[in-house]
């Protein structure tokens, strides 16, 4: 019970409308092509991390130490998730003008030793959390999902067909 009432509060915030952005959307890069960015094509996916550089071009090695379990997002009926961190991330969004505009976010509670895990759980929360600019590409028959921060970050996933209907 007393855990339940500690819970209420995450889950009463991921349940709050988010507010529209009124900032503007990049372009996609010049090597791909661009595809129709919706929750549906988004949630065709699971989106796992291919590359991270931070503002200065720079590879974010931290992220990738676990190569067999790389970080993960999906996305499904208005809601994100995220994976292969210290602790289960969730939360609504919407995309708003181009950006992903991220509820306040549920997170497990777990302890975590792993310094990937750890990283990865830093920097996607972060970058969740800033209304990342995103872009829907196709390189060759892969779909490439990047998120932008407005300091530069950028995260790029490779999106794997999910087992659904």
């Amino acid at each position: 019970m007393r855990i339940c009432l500690l819970l209420l509060p995450l889950v009463l915030a991921a349940c709050m409308a988010v507010p529209e952005s009124t900032t503007r959307a990049a372009t996609p890069p010049a090597h791909s092509t661009s595809a129709s960015l919706s929750p549906d094509t988004l949630a065709r996916y699971h989106w796992q991390l291919h590359d991270a550089v931070d503002n200065s071009g720079k590879r974010l090695n931290a992220l990738f130490g676990l190569p067999d379990k790389p970080l993960q997002l999906d996305f499904a009926a208005g809601r994100i998730h995220v994976s292969n961190a210290c602790n289960g991330i969730g939360g609504s969004y919407l995309i708003v003008e181009g950006r992903l505009d991220v509820a306040p976010m549920m997170h497990t509670m777990m302890a975590c030793h792993d310094q990937t895990l750890m990283q990865r759980e830093h920097t996607i929360t972060a970058m969740l959390s800033s209304k990342p600019t995103l872009i829907l590409s196709m390189t060759g028959s892969t779909p490439t999902l990047t998120l932008t921060a407005d300091d530069g970050q950028t995260l790029t996933f490779a999106g794997s067909t999910t087992q659904g209907p």
